[in-house]
């Protein structure tokens, strides 16, 4: 929220705020930005009693950008990699989750507790989506969807203070309102807004291009209260426009699209020979790892690399150790490359060890190159208290089992028991999804999906 000593603006995602921030900041003086997407009970003392300014945007519209922002622009957006299952599922079923978020359902109720795992207990100062988890436990309704009642927590709804604006016709209606609040500053403002084009916007056609009628109705039904009071409706478009496919990028299924958290691909693998050639391994070799450093999430783990591509999602080389396991884990490749069928490349191959009685929190793999894989995990060794979780369903693995995870959607791990868990962890992408030049820990970006950029064209 921005505060200046006559007003309060506050920022609702996906509403033209940034910009409006921006012109704020730079043109009044004295205007104090407080925190990011902070909703009306974050205000402080001094500016209780002061108007409100906030942005509302169509219900259908909204839902559009909100999923055209996350999907293409690699955002790393905890709620978006829920509600979509890891990005794996379109648009339809990912706003249906998010339009639902709010209500009793055993879908909705699971995913408001992943999501809980994985925000903070209280608002900080980071540039996020401004919300803890107590911030989850108020959206509840079985009557509203969940825009309506991110409206309401974000503005207060029916709070006297409020002034809202529509998205529609923002800046002319923005700067209306700072003159009638008598802001000295709202021609500077005005100029200011004119002079650039809209930050942070989402590349879509026409919001009534991706609704089929189902989807639409649902946003009518769980959206009313919002679009009564602002009096919206479903507009289909006059002009002619070609669609633009918000679901453009071609990420590599998961599960091969079978199942959202795990897929069990075998049984019985051979993992005694594993588990003798890792015991025989001086500690020395452990300590070598860098992978609980690079990622806080893993503090609690030492790997082993035996083959690794450094997360550029290029041909991957050998690690020390591959040689004295490349034999032992022939097998194993070659049931997997079975599985997945032929053109594929195994990209990282590496044993993970999980310290006794710790965890690996709740969270979410991101980046082009994990994005692009499917993740399988063999515990080597481990022990019944050991407990793998994906997308709030949770599981032992067994030794010599064979799973694949969507390392996509949340996923964490806790050991309980007093022996370190040792899994052989193996990411195994289409040969055609490799990137030409080597550059680490890419986002997943519409660029990387273009033929210039790929070793093998196109998916």
């Amino acid at each position: 929220m921005i505060c200046t000593s006559q007003f309060t603006f506050i920022h609702l995602h996906k509403t033209a705020g940034q910009s409006l921030s921006d012109a704020l900041l730079n043109c009044i003086p004295g205007a104090l930005e407080v925190g990011y997407h902070y909703p009306f009970e974050m205000l402080p003392v001094s500016a209780s009693s002061l108007p409100i300014i906030g942005v509302v945007r169509n219900p259908w519209d909204w839902y559009v950008s909100w999923y055209a922002f996350n999907n293409l622009r690699g955002v790393r957006n905890p709620l978006f990699n829920i509600v979509s299952q890891g990005k794996q599922l379109g648009f339809k079923d990912t706003i249906t989750n998010l339009i639902n978020y709010p209500d009793s359902s055993e879908t909705s109720v699971l995913n408001k507790s992943v999501h809980k795992s994985l925000l903070p207990d209280r608002f900080s100062d980071e540039r996020g989506s401004g919300f803890t988890k107590q911030c989850v436990e108020k959206m509840e309704s079985n009557t509203h969807g969940y825009y309506t009642m991110l409206v309401e927590r974000m503005f207060g709804f029916d709070s006297h203070q409020l002034l809202l604006v529509s998205f529609e016709n923002v800046v002319e209606e923005f700067c209306v309102t700072l003159e009638r609040l008598g802001v000295v500053e709202a021609s500077a403002v005005r100029t200011y807004l004119g002079g650039q084009a809209l930050m942070n916007t989402s590349r879509h056609s026409h919001y009534s291009r991706y609704y089929d009628q189902e989807l639409q109705e649902l946003v009518r039904t769980r959206e009313r209260r919002v679009l009564e009071r602002f009096r919206y409706d479903f507009e289909h478009t006059s002009t002619p426009q070609p669609l633009i496919n918000i679901d453009a990028i071609q990420r590599v299924p998961k599960l091969r699209g079978s199942a959202a958290n795990f897929l069990k691909i075998g049984d019985n693998c051979e993992t005694e020979g594993l588990a003798a050639a890792l015991s025989e391994l001086p500690d020395a070799v452990w300590a070598e790892s860098d992978r609980q450093t690079v990622f806080d999430i893993h503090h609690e783990t030492q790997s082993i690399p035996l083959l690794t591509d450094d997360m550029s999602h290029t041909y991957p080389v050998k690690g020390p150790q591959h040689p004295k396991f490349e034999a032992l884990i022939h097998p194993i490749l070659t049931q997997l490359a079975s599985h997945f069928g032929s053109g594929g490349t195994f990209i990282r191959i590496l044993f993970a060890k999980l310290n006794p009685r710790s965890q690996i929190r709740p969270h979410v793999d991101s980046g082009y190159s994990l994005i692009n894989c499917n993740r399988v995990h063999i515990p080597i060794m481990t022990h019944p208290g050991v407990s793998f979780s994906v997308g709030g369903e949770t599981l032992h693995m067994a030794e010599g089992q064979v799973w694949e995870i969507n390392n996509a959607h949340v996923h964490a791990v806790r050991n309980d028991s007093d022996q370190a868990r040792i899994h052989l962890i193996i990411d195994w992408t289409p040969t055609k999804t490799l990137l030409k030049d080597k550059k680490a820990f890419r986002k997943d970006l519409p660029m990387f999906y273009s033929q210039k950029f790929r070793t093998h064209g196109r998916l």
